[in-house]
C-alpha cells in the first residue's frame, strides 16, 4: 500500500507483479484460519514469505514488502535498542497502525485479531513501551529510510496528532 501511495504522489515506478505477489503472500497469511501448530498454516507462511522474498527479487528493492512497518521497525531498533523485540512483532505492530493510519480500520482491526491469535503484540504497551516512547517512534520513524516515501511521510504528523491517533487505533482495535 505504501509502494501505491508514493506510486500515486511521487510518480514513484512500481512493479506491478512484484506488488501483486507481495499482497498476496499478505492476504495469504491474514485469511488462513490455522495457527503455528496447524502445518496447513506454516505451509502458507513459509510460501508467504518465499512469495515475499521473490517480490522484492524480482522488484530489484525491498519496496513491495518493507513500508512503514519497516520504518517503525527500524525506528524502534534505533531508538531503543536494548529494548527493542523482535523484527516481525515490531512489524506487524507498525503494520497494524500504518493501516489504520491510511484509514482502512476495519483491515486494521481484522489485522490486528490475527495477529492475536497467533500471540503477537498489537499495541506497543504489548512490548514493553509507553505510549509516549510509541509517539516518538512513529515520529523518528520517517528518518530510518531517506527518501522511501510512506503513509508517515504523506501524513507528516507531528507529536499530538500521533498520540491521538494511537489512542484511537487502540480502541478501535480493543484491547
Amino acid at each position: 500500500a505504501d509502494w501505491e501511495l508514493a506510486n500515486r504522489v511521487n510518480g514513484e515506478k512500481i512493479d506491478g507483479l512484484a506488488a501483486a505477489m507481495a499482497r498476496q503472500a499478505g492476504e495469504a497469511v491474514l485469511r488462513h484460519p490455522g495457527g503455528i501448530e496447524d502445518n496447513d498454516f506454516l505451509q502458507v507462511l513459509a510460501e508467504a514469505l518465499v512469495l515475499s522474498g521473490i517480490a522484492m527479487s524480482v522488484s530489484g528493492d525491498s519496496r513491495p514488502s518493507s513500508g512503514a512497518c519497516h520504518e517503525i521497525n527500524h525506528a524502534f531498533d534505533l531508538l531503543f535498542p536494548q529494548r527493542a523485540a523482535s523484527h516481525g512483532e515490531q512489524c506487524g505492530l507498525g503494520a497494524a497502525f500504518a493501516m489504520y493510519l491510511r484509514g482502512a480500520h476495519d483491515e486494521s482491526a481484522h489485522m490486528a485479531g490475527v495477529l492475536r491469535r497467533h500471540g503477537l503484540p498489537v499495541r506497543a504497551e504489548d512490548i514493553g513501551f509507553t505510549v509516549d516512547e510509541f509517539v516518538r517512534v512513529v515520529e523518528f520513524a520517517p528518518e530510518t529510510r531517506p527518501g522511501r516515501y510512506t503513509i508517515l511521510e504523506h501524513l507528516d504528523l507531528k507529536t499530538d496528532q500521533i498520540k491521538d491517533t494511537y489512542a484511537d487505533y487502540v480502541k478501535a482495535i480493543g484491547s
